[in-house]
């Protein structure tokens, strides 16, 4: 999800931030109109956005450098300080909600360290290796799995950036389109997956980012303002039409390449729209966007755990209402509405704490360090 020095791409990270809001949306389970609508529902498919977007900015960053001799034990040490610190950090607050409720009787029934929240499946996720053992669920920080996956992805393609030259680009085709396969035969679920096929899931889209990159700095457009806002509406409007109509289909398979098309568009940053995503608000979320992504989770349990508190409180069941076993946040469409713009607000402000607190200050840290090293 996220970037190195060179050229930085304003709007691409204001639509991650985009993106990231998108799935805090998806995660928290309302009767609302957002929530309820096909888009949020099939939001997860967002996360696609982000490898192919990962593939795109790593190869614009580190592609060329890596091939003329830089340090990949360098490029991975800079990628684990960008990723591993909040990741440990809100793994220990979910660990921490788990202590602290121990004697707790919890209205879910659940039992702490227990299903997804297993002692043993702490230590697969420091060890980033949690899609590959475990339940086929996520555990413990959910979204914490595509951090996993995209880790070895990187590890993956530094060796690519290193040794294939101009075979890069053709083998990155190749996995692209084997990955799309593997996720045809390999599983129901096509790319909503986060354990068995997950990896591929990563390699397909962060494999479509790299081509799409090298597509892009050969690219000589010279667009009017005109005819580059009409193909960002184009682009805007296809990935609306296709994450509508496609969720845990086979065709959710062309999402990943939607994606692709649509980083290559908004690359060239020369039409209204990405004017728009230029604004200071949507830049700040494209800065906040990977602590959106890792804390949202966290925020939205304790949201959901204050709501069944309240409702003991008050006496009250709409607070929390259960469906078919399945639990949602309000009793009315107007209720789920409102809790989702206040989760999101919510989600939006802890994210910039952590930023400011954790996430930057650590990468900063990692990157002084490893420019020490000869």
């Amino acid at each position: 999800m996220t970037g190195g020095k060179t050229h930085r791409f304003v709007a691409l990270d204001s639509l991650r931030g985009v993106c990231a809001c998108m799935i805090v949306l998806y995660h928290f389970d309302t009767l609302g109109h957002i929530n309820r609508s096909s888009f949020v529902q099939n939001a997860f498919l967002f996360v696609d956005f982000f490898f192919a977007l990962s593939g795109f900015v790593i190869a614009a960053s580190y592609s060329d450098r890596i091939r003329s001799g830089y340090s990949i034990r360098k490029f991975m040490l800079l990628r684990f300080g960008r990723v591993y610190p909040l990741h440990v950090v809100v793994l220990a607050l979910f660990v921490a909600f788990e202590f602290a409720t121990m004697q707790v009787d919890r209205p879910s029934g659940h039992q702490p360290f227990s299903g997804d929240y297993s002692v043993s499946m702490i230590a697969a996720n420091l060890a980033l290796i949690q899609p590959f053992v475990g339940p086929d669920a996520p555990t413990w920080n959910g979204p914490a799995w595509s951090i996993a996956v995209e880790v070895w992805t990187y590890l993956v393609f530094a060796f690519g950036f290193r040794y294939l030259g101009r075979f890069l680009v053709p083998a990155a085709v190749i996995l692209a389109f084997g990955c799309g396969g593997y996720l045809i035969f390999a599983t129901d679920r096509y790319l909503n997956v986060f354990h068995d096929g997950a990896f591929a899931r990563c390699l397909f889209g962060f494999s479509l980012g790299v081509v799409a990159f090298h597509v892009h700095r050969r690219l000589r457009l010279a667009l009017s303002t005109i005819a580059a806002t009409l193909l960002e509406i184009v682009a805007v409007t296809g990935t609306i039409i296709i994450v509508v109509n496609s969720g845990a289909t086979i065709l959710s398979l062309t999402v990943p390449l939607i994606f692709a098309l649509v980083i290559l568009i908004f690359a060239q940053q020369a039409g209204a729209v990405s004017r728009i995503l230029a604004l200071p608000a949507f830049e700040f979320l494209g800065t906040v966007s990977y602590s959106i992504y890792m804390v949202h989770l966290f925020i939205v349990y304790r949201f959901n755990n204050a709501l069944e508190i309240l409702g003991r409180i008050t006496h009250y069941d709409g607070w929390m209402t259960t469906i078919d076993g399945r639990k949602f946040a309000g009793a009315t469409p107007l209720m789920g509405d409102i809790m989702s713009i206040v989760v999101l607000g919510i989600a939006i402000l802890a994210a910039t704490v952590t930023y400011k607190l954790i996430e930057f200050p650590a990468n900063q840290w990692v990157r002084r360090k490893v420019s020490a090293i000869q």
